[in-house]
């Protein structure tokens, strides 16, 4: 009776902090860049496992001020699945890092984590389903740390990993992705399946190699199945942008047509771009802080939704650019659901992963946001942000 007591002291305390299904959850903080905590998880398929490598760091207070704990769920609206012991590396005060070894399951199910404030009690969860057909097959390392952002810097040494020796096969593609079209367009923006490459090389795993320039790269062990994944080569100073003529395109969204013409035919004359910005907000301060915060959006939306396009392109990176840090973030079977209270605007994003990009989100357009969409830009015009 005594053990049973022990358990139930250990186990009890961990299962009530879930105790909540994952459709009933706010998640709005893995878009939060001033965020408590933050959490990454990034599956990878092998010949007979899925490895989930996961960081979560915590600011500013260090891990020891944490419970963090995971679980095994069948749905997204279980309230408490099976309790999973945590593989965990301390890499830092504020940095865990492990890899979780998994079976390719028979059927989806959801590996989720939670990480709680000791003192406050303010809980951020996160969630991966794991899956026996994920795309994913193989992983790049840098410094022998292994890289789970969807971007590589040009012209630096990395190395590809997987699960055999086999070499990689590489395809560049040189084409610039289009940006997503605004959320009352008919047309969607979904990233096709099958693409034709510029160029090919070959990188054996191991070995050190770069990317030469910039572009879309995808890694695969046989170029006739729909595995492997993909990178975007991109310059030192991204997610940020510091050149004139990268500022110009996520511009597209503000400006008139005619507005975003003279930007193009500015060809990287500051004064000229200067002058249309100036002559949309109408005064030098507004146009400083409009610069400002619109391309701080720019750099968060590149940093959460970086994808086989540049995250800002990207249907969830449009509207995060656009409207800002979402109220609520709702998730239901992987799609999200981002709803704003000062427009009153809720905008759902179904799940349509390719081997491009397996996260891909594509947003159910709708004549409605016509309304919410134009009062924003003006506002934006106004610099009222």
């Amino acid at each position: 009776m005594r053990h049973i007591l022990i358990l139930c002291l250990i186990i009890g305390p961990v299962q009530a902090l879930f105790a909540q299904a994952l459709t009933s959850i706010n998640f709005r903080d893995l878009y939060n860049p001033d965020g408590e905590v933050s959490i990454m998880l990034h599956p990878v398929r092998t010949a007979k496992n899925l490895e989930v490598y996961y960081q979560i760091q915590t600011n500013p207070l260090p891990l020891e001020k944490y419970d963090i704990s995971w679980e095994k769920r069948d749905s997204f609206t279980q309230r408490n699945g099976t309790i999973l012991n945590n593989p965990d590396t301390i890499v830092s005060e504020k940095v865990k890092k492990g890899v979780w070894i998994f079976d390719l399951p028979a059927k989806p199910w959801l590996l989720v984590v939670k990480v709680t404030n000791k003192e406050t009690q303010k809980s951020w969860l996160h969630f991966k389903k794991i899956e026996e057909n994920y795309p994913v097959s193989g992983w790049i390392e840098q410094n022998n740390e292994r890289v789970a952002r969807r971007y590589l810097t040009i012209n630096q040494a990395y190395a590809v990993s997987g699960s055999d020796n086999r070499p990689f096969h590489v395809s560049y593609f040189h084409e610039d992705f289009p940006a997503a079209y605004p959320p009352f367009a008919e047309n969607e923006s979904k990233a096709d399946r099958f693409m034709f490459h510029d160029s090919t090389f070959q990188v054996n795993p191991g070995s050190s190699f770069s990317l030469p320039t910039t572009g879309l790269y995808l890694f695969q062990k046989d170029t006739n199945v729909a595995e492997g994944f993909s990178v975007r080569g991109v310059n030192k100073v991204y997610p940020r942008f510091s050149k004139i003529e990268d500022l110009i395109k996520p511009l597209i969204f503000i400006c008139t047509q005619e507005e975003f013409t003279e930007l193009q035919n500015s060809k990287g004359d500051k004064a000229k771009f200067d002058k249309v910005i100036l002559d949309i907000t109408k005064d030098k301060d507004r146009a400083s802080g409009f610069m400002k915060s619109y391309f701080r959006r720019v750099e968060l939306a590149n940093l959460y939704f970086s994808s086989y396009k540049e995250g800002w392109k990207t249907d969830r990176g449009m509207i995060y650019l656009v409207f800002g840090l979402p109220d609520e973030v709702s998730v239901n079977d992987g799609n999200e659901t981002w709803y704003y209270s000062t427009t009153r605007s809720r905008f759902t994003f179904v799940k349509s992963g390719s081997v491009y990009d397996p996260e891909n989100h594509v947003l159910l357009r709708d004549k409605r946001f016509i309304e919410p969409w134009f009062s924003t830009i003006d506002l934006w015009r106004k610099s009222r942000f």
